[in-house]
């Protein structure tokens, strides 16, 4: 790929050149600086108290940027807020080679190496996620299209021509995202990682339990368990960036000019910050109708039909906050969701609206 998103056949010097790069990032940065071990080492840790083994087994684990990081984030606190909603989404990501060499959208699930699902935190189960079944809602969003939940191939957007920021009524461009059955979900790393330790999906998908026994130890999220959780995704999408290098075939037809003109299709990943999807409806060969939720809709979104919070607003309920002319215990809630916010956050007081504080968190 090319910087600015445009996709091009790759060439032998190419995957030279991306191995090369993969492994001096490896030998300069991960292992050294930001593990203190190797990758095959840290790869052995299954459970917190392996993690916490793991940590005192040596000083180079203990005074890496990781182990210096849990220290520190333990030692501020950051293990005790910013929880959230408490249930979890991820697409799935990184089809497997054989598997979906004919996608449809009723296959994908079981052709996806890194597994589907949707984490229920309080009744601890896991479930495959299924597009038909997620729902957007405008009631606090500066849209005229009603108070319906609705799904995002049947929605039609329509912004207001007056945008007034109302907590009572409309105060977000983002719509609100749920599931018909579970309601507000996070998505991102966190959620990947939690899924990852369920025994849902097929036999052959990845399974890492290591996050959800974090999760369970430390009594369920928080700004911290969000971090690890990122953090220790690093080191499975280094495994999977070099498994994908390995897979290229630099002489196979690498683009399929598409035929129809008429129709609809949807289409998911996982980007760095969480679930992504898009539905399209074809018509003549032109763009009907063109839907996308974000990551940022997941997390960002106001309160739903019902007055649900979404995931960052309910986190930050019950943030202690030491200096409210100074709120950054707030920056450090929303940027544990590494949140994808074209403009700037201001933070305001409640009663008098009074500016205390401006952030950027992107």
């Amino acid at each position: 790929m090319v910087p600015g998103g445009v996709m091009c056949a790759p060439t032998l010097t190419d995957i030279t050149r991306a191995w090369a790069i993969l492994e001096y990032f490896r030998t300069n940065w991960l292992e050294p600086v930001w593990l203190g071990c190797s990758l095959e080492r840290y790869e052995q840790i299954q459970t917190y108290d392996d993690f916490r083994d793991w940590l005192d087994e040596d000083r180079n684990h203990r005074d890496s940027d990781l182990g210096f990081y849990w220290r520190m984030g333990l030692d501020i606190g950051l293990d005790r807020y910013g929880a959230g909603v408490g249930k979890y989404v991820t697409w799935g990501y990184l089809a497997h080679e054989d598997k979906y060499q004919k996608p449809t959208i009723e296959g994908r699930n079981a052709a996806m190496i890194m597994k589907s699902g949707v984490y229920d935190s309080f009744a601890d189960t896991h479930v495959l996620m299924d597009q038909s079944f997620i729902r957007e809602n405008t009631t606090h969003s500066w849209y005229d299209e009603g108070t319906a939940d609705i799904h995002p191939s049947d929605r039609t957007t329509k912004p207001t021509a007056i945008n007034t920021k109302d907590f009572d009524n409309a105060y977000s461009w983002s719509s609100a995202v749920l599931h018909k059955d579970f309601g507000r979900l996070e998505t991102g790393p966190l959620a990947r990682q939690l899924v990852a330790g369920g025994k849902h999906g097929e036999s052959w998908q990845h399974y890492d339990g290591f996050i959800l026994d974090v999760f369970k130890e430390m009594g369920g999220a928080s700004i911290h368990v969000r971090q690890l959780a990122r953090v220790h995704e690093l080191v499975k999408l280094y495994r999977q960036a070099e498994h994908c290098l390995r897979e290229f075939k630099l002489n196979d037809p690498w683009y399929i000019k598409p035929t129809e003109k008429d129709g609809k299709g949807w289409g998911a990943t996982e980007a760095a910050r969480g679930s992504l999807s898009h539905w399209v409806e074809v018509e003549g060969g032109k763009i009907k109708n063109y839907q996308v939720i974000a990551p940022g809709t997941w997390n960002i979104g106001p309160r739903d039909g019902e007055g649900i919070r979404g995931p960052i607003e309910e986190a930050l309920i019950g943030t202690p906050i030491y200096d409210s002319s100074d709120p950054v215990e707030v920056g450090h809630v929303a940027r544990s969701f590494d949140s994808c916010l074209v403009c700037t956050v201001h933070a305001h007081d409640a009663k008098t609206g009074e500016e205390l504080a401006r952030f950027r968190t992107a």
